[in-house]
């Protein structure tokens, strides 16, 4: 064990030494955009449109890019790299109808493209500094199962919408593995006892736990140091600054039975016992901060944002002169860099009164406050004219549903902007990606527009850029969307609950502890929706992604209206209808699992594949390292979260569950047929164990090659369920 981490130990050294990118490498080389351009469209994409690098273009420091022509081809021109590759995705979506998405993140067989010439110049000036990106809970309930190749075409979709500032906390693991077993006597297997494993390493990061899902191989921190560079160096190649972890004096709760150094306790969340902190105003406090931001800077480089949030969710701070604590806390940060004027990004998520205290404590022009759930609810008048970034929350554990708030968003970002003057940017906050992307595209193209754009006038031209040709159909159906899920007013967090999903009840209310299966909307809207987008008949990626999350929305919808026959019947006594409705509700299920395996980016095994494909980055890992990947972790994510305790008295249980191909088959189905198989009676033992059961069971295999045709799918889906 000594001999191995010995050679971890030089690994790390030899790729602190390499990184050497920090928050004052600008690129300016026009290279970059060409390589971007080829790795979205394949060779001689960048030939296709052509590009030029002009800074003087800028206004006041802000980005600017131009549309024209130059030889006969579309030619974008900008004020920096990020503002060169906004321009190209503003000239693929309103010229070439081209919408370049999650779900299909590359361009087919480019030369069958047509790249019209445009007739005359079009400006655009971005009136956001900040454009951020992702939210702690993202690097568990997304990416968490990434691959560099994965990650690889996120960066690019991130220059394409001008982020500048995306959070980036891969490599975490890495930095406290170091940090602990360098600085403070640890062993390799002690810090290991600390960190979380794969999937659950948000809430590690956050403070909230320690432990879970590891302990994680020596090849993992090998694979994290290696990847941590690649992300930090593309985001700097294409002009971004990533948002790296700060220190708040998180430190693993025997910290003092090790060191000796006392340390707060901070409780526990859901039942997980948390990490304590160091009382930041204690000189071990500025010490150990020291060293993290020394070991920072050798993984990941420096930046000018560096984010931390005090205090999560419900922390203690008993003993601790909370205002004190914010003023050291950014005074380690800010010395640690004297060359760089970093800012201490900030979340603002359900604030006690001790929390507001940093306003107090850190100057303005170096706090940027994330306003974390902004379509839902704001705060700018509370934040005491420290700048702040107009965020949009669409989802919660990654859970299952088509939902937004796409008036309210247009709205309200340029109706906060009048109103506000200390907001200075958008941004993205979901706690998962990968669906209703629809949000993400209007959202980052707010802060260039001048004027608010006509929402309706908006959804009418995505149409024709989402699915590269006008139809009148999918224009139709988009507009009863805008107006029905698409139009959340209230502070519903994430998409209703889709009841199929939920531990069996006929009272279903919920499926996540926090969550709520009514439905805002008019359901026949969907349901039409649905049915004109099938009735458009287009061919393409875009086309068959949408038409199947808006039909799987529709079943849900239906199954929430038929559990509820389901019980009228049962309470009248009506036993042959409620065995019709019954055996109607279970079939719906397999029916929506057939429909969902048409399509990967629907599929469970998409999720267990990426997981397992994880160790084969690396030599000498083994077949069950790729089941702890999918098991302990991919698995166990979306269904229990933790152990028994954690997911019945902590709440956590089906926090992020998925409506997927397979997962319904296999997981949701079990449930409900054991309910009524059972006069309608759970296990003796509870849900739990059969949860768990499913999580663990390596003899579950899932692929993530599509079955049958979707349009072919749903039509005899439409002909059994009479919709």
């Amino acid at each position: 064990m000594r001999n191995i981490y010995v050679l971890l130990s030089l690994f790390f050294l030899i790729i602190s030494f390499q990184n050497c990118a920090d928050a004052l490498t600008v690129s300016h080389d026009l290279q970059v955009v060409s390589d971007f351009l080829e790795r979205m469209g394949g060779d001689g994409a960048s030939e296709m449109i052509l590009t030029s690098l002009d800074e003087s273009l800028s206004e006041d420091g802000k980005d600017v890019f131009v549309i024209a022509s130059k030889d006969d081809k579309p030619y974008v021109k900008g004020s920096s790299i990020l503002a060169i590759t906004t321009g190209i995705n503003w000239y693929l979506n309103h010229y070439a109808n081209i919408n370049i998405s999650w779900n299909h993140l590359t361009i087919d067989d480019i030369e069958n493209h047509d790249f019209p010439v445009p007739i005359k110049k079009e400006r655009h000036v971005c009136d956001a500094d900040h454009r951020y990106y992702l939210n702690y809970c993202t690097f568990s309930y997304s990416m968490s199962v990434w691959t560099w190749e994965r990650w690889e075409k996120e960066i690019d979709w991130m220059a394409l919408h001008g982020i500048n500032m995306p959070l980036q906390i891969v490599g975490l693991d890495v930095v406290w593995k170091r940090l602990l077993t360098e600085y403070y006597n640890y062993t390799s297997d002690e810090a290991d006892e600390f960190i979380a494993g794969p999937c659950f390493q948000a809430w590690w990061g956050m403070n909230n736990l320690e432990g879970w899902g590891g302990p994680n191989p020596d090849w993992w921190y090998e694979r994290q140091a290696v990847l941590s560079k690649k992300i930090c160096d593309r985001m700097r190649e294409l002009g971004m600054q990533p948002v790296l972890p700060g220190f708040s004096g998180m430190v693993p709760s025997n910290f003092t039975e090790k060191t000796g150094i006392s340390s707060n306790s901070q409780g526990e969340w859901c039942g997980f016992k948390r990490p304590h902190i160091l009382d930041p105003n204690s000189e071990a406090f500025e010490t150990m901060a020291a060293n993290y931001y020394k070991v920072l800077e050798e993984v990941m480089g420096t930046s000018a944002y560096y984010s931390m949030d005090p205090f999560h969710e419900g922390a203690n701070t008993e003993g601790i002169d909370v205002a004190a604590a914010y003023k050291a806390i950014a005074d380690a940060m800010f010395a640690a860099n004297d060359d760089i004027d970093e800012k201490w990004v900030i979340q603002y998520w359900q604030w006690n009164s001790d929390q507001y205290k940093v306003l107090d404590q850190v100057e303005k022009g170096k706090l940027v406050i994330l306003d974390l759930f902004s379509t839902a609810h704001t705060h700018f008048e509370e934040y005491k004219g420290h700048d702040a970034v107009y965020c949009m929350l669409p989802n919660f554990g990654g859970r299952s549903g088509f939902m937004g708030r796409f008036n309210g968003l247009i709205e309200g970002y340029f109706e906060n902007k009048k109103l506000h003057h200390n907001i200075k940017g958008v941004g993205a906050t979901p706690e998962a990606i990968g669906s209703v992307p629809v949000l993400y595209d209007v959202l980052f193209e707010l802060p260039w527009h001048e004027t608010k754009p006509d929402a309706k006038e908006w959804m009418k031209n995505y149409t024709v850029s989402r699915y590269g040709e006008e139809n009148a159909l999918a224009q139709q159906a988009w507009e009863l969307l805008r107006n029905s899920a698409l139009n959340c007013t209230t502070q519903l967090q994430g998409p209703h609950e889709a009841v199929i999903c939920a531990r069996p009840s006929l009272s279903v209310d919920r499926v996540s502890s926090w969550g709520g299966t009514e439905i805002f909307y008019n359901y026949e809207d969907v349901k039409k929706a649905a049915q004109l987008l099938l009735e458009a008949d287009i061919e393409g990626e875009n086309y068959n992604y949408d038409l199947i999350e808006i039909s799987r929305q529709t079943m849900t919808d239906h199954a929430y209206y038929l559990l509820k026959e389901i019980k009228k019947s049962y309470e009248e006594n009506d036993n042959e209808n409620y065995e019709r409705l019954r055996d109607e509700f279970l079939s719906l299920i397999l029916d929506l699992d057939a429909l969902l395996n048409t399509d990967e980016n629907f599929m469970l095994g998409t999720w267990t594949e990426m997981a397992r494909a994880i160790a084969d980055e690396v030599e000498g890992a083994t077949e069950s390292d790729k089941d702890w990947l999918e098991l302990n972790n991919a698995r166990t994510l979306i269904t229990t979260w933790g152990d028994e305790v954690n997911a019945n008295r902590g709440g956590l249980r089906d926090y992020s569950y998925r409506a997927w191909g397979g997962m319904l088959k296999d997981f949701y189905y079990p449930r409900w047929k054991y309910y009524f198989d059972n006069n309608l009676q759970e296990p003796s033992e509870g849900w739990f164990e059969m949860e768990r059961k499913w999580a663990l069971d390596e003899s579950l295999k899932y692929f993530n090659i599509p079955q049958a045709d979707t349009k072919e799918v749903l039509i005899n889906i439409k002909k059994a369920h009479h919709f």
